[in-house]
C-alpha cells in the first residue's frame, strides 16, 4: 500500500506545533478527544496545506482552524466567552498552560500582542482562564 507523502514544510510544522496543540486541546478535552481532536486538526491542514502556506500568517490560520475544533467540541465558559477567541487562546495558552513565547509563535502573534491581550483582558477573566480545566 502506498502511502502519500506529506510536503516537508508540513511535517516541520506539525513537529513544531503539535505538542502545544496537545496541550492546548488538553485544557479543554479529556486525553482521547483532545487527541482526537489535534489529530483531525492536522489532518485538516494537511489538505489544506498549499491554501495555509499561501497565506501571509500560516501559524495563525493553523490556529484558528484549532481552536474553532475545539470550541465546537466544548463551548467556552463564562466569564471567557466574553473574550474573542484571540484574547481567549491568549489567556489559555499564558496564564494557563504558562506558554508566553511560545504562545505568540504558535498562534503567529507578535509577543507584544500576547502581551497586551493578557493583561488587557479583566482580572476575572484572566482568573477563569487559570482555572479551565477539560470535562471529564
Amino acid at each position: 500500500m502506498l502511502t502519500p507523502a506529506l510536503p516537508p514544510a508540513f511535517e516541520a510544522f506539525c513537529a513544531l506545533h503539535r505538542d502545544l496543540y496537545l496541550d492546548y486541546a488538553r485544557a479543554h478535552l479529556p486525553e482521547a478527544d483532545a487527541r482526537r481532536a489535534v489529530s483531525s486538526a492536522l489532518g485538516e491542514l494537511a489538505v489544506r496545506w498549499p491554501h495555509i502556506v499561501s497565506h501571509p500568517n500560516p501559524a495563525a490560520r493553523a490556529r484558528t482552524l484549532l481552536s474553532a475544533r475545539i470550541r465546537t467540541q466544548r463551548p467556552v465558559p463564562p466569564p471567557l466567552s466574553d473574550c474573542p477567541a484571540l484574547q481567549y487562546d491568549a489567556l489559555v495558552l499564558h496564564c494557563l498552560l504558562d506558554y508566553s513565547t511560545a504562545a505568540a509563535e504558535v498562534m503567529g502573534q507578535d509577543p507584544s500582542k500576547i502581551r497586551y491581550l493578557v493583561y488587557s483582558a479583566p482580572a476575572q477573566s484572566r482568573t477563569a482562564a487559570r482555572r479551565l480545566a477539560p470535562v471529564r
